[in-house]
């Protein structure tokens, strides 16, 4: 059996494996919804076993593209849940928020924070494998970051470290380290 890794798949034939892997994604019981929302990305809208509506967005090549666009389509599918609801039997009118998965070769910049405070996200990185003349994704789930380990770099009375750098300089300062924002992720926080 020979076993590689691909490094370039169209977007369908991931959509595809995406598809074939949603038990493994959303959990046992999922069903497909829609296979390609129209919104930016083309997310896959699913229903899982509790009835909640899971998104997943995915980008192999752009990991922020991934996250933001999922993060629109997961607004977008909040907002127009009544309707939602009517549509797709499947979700049995629980007018349930939905779950979004996002799936990159690799993490998004900033994930950890993203995770933290978002509960209803969960993050993969994939890997697609060609063995023999089959192809398959390799999946891995983004960790959450451990808070003990925050909490021991801390004095105690601080909240984080963050806390601890913000108190030893100036705002001007600790502003001018941040990295820029995309065009794409600001064209994003603009429409909050």
């Amino acid at each position: 059996m020979k076993v590689q890794t691909v490094d370039r798949c169209d977007e369908e034939t991931l959509r595809a494996l995406l598809i074939d892997a949603a038990g493994e994604l959303a959990g046992a019981g999922t069903g497909l919804l829609e296979p390609k929302l129209p919104w930016d990305g083309h997310p896959i809208l699913l229903v899982d076993a509790d009835r909640h509506p899971v998104l997943i967005s995915f980008d192999m090549h752009n990991s922020p593209a991934a996250l933001l666009n999922g993060l629109q389509a997961s607004d977008r599918l909040a907002a127009a849940l009544p309707w939602v609801n009517q549509v797709y039997p499947a979700l049995e009118q629980r007018q349930k928020p939905p779950r979004l998965i996002v799936v990159a070769a690799e993490p998004p910049p900033g994930n950890q924070a993203v995770l933290r405070e978002s509960p209803a996200l969960t993050l993969y990185t994939c890997r697609i494998l060609r063995a023999n003349e089959d192809t398959g994704l390799l999946l891995a789930r983004a960790a959450l970051p451990n808070p003990q380990a925050d909490r021991t770099a801390v004095p105690d009375g601080l909240a984080s470290p963050l806390t601890l750098v913000e108190a030893s300089r100036p705002a001007e300062a600790a502003t001018a380290d941040l990295p820029s924002l995309s065009e794409q992720e600001a064209a994003y926080f603009q429409q909050l």
